[in-house]
């Protein structure tokens, strides 16, 4: 269990982020989908916030590969390190 999902959440700290419609909308059908197919009960629950966090540390884990000078740049290459062909869901 990392450090984050045992701290509890008061150890979290809000950030705004701006998201766009069809973001939210898949990020939010894909915590669902995570929540329907637990195979226990209780504990934490998966939220888009869940996914948010996993995805950061993602982000986080692999710096080295963001490169470029404004979001589009960036995007591209830390997808195409990543070895996702199209990284735009909306």
């Amino acid at each position: 269990m990392s450090e984050r999902a045992s701290a509890g959440p008061e150890a979290l700290r809000p950030k705004y982020v701006q998201l766009s419609r069809q973001q939210q909308s898949a990020l939010d059908e894909v915590a669902r989908e995570l929540m329907d197919a637990r195979t226990r009960t209780g504990g934490q629950r998966i939220t888009a916030n869940t996914l948010i966090r996993i995805a950061v540390d993602a982000l986080l884990a692999q710096r080295s590969a963001l490169v470029g000078d404004d979001e589009a740049a960036l995007r591209e290459a830390y997808f195409r390190a990543l070895g996702i062909q199209d990284s735009t869901v909306g």
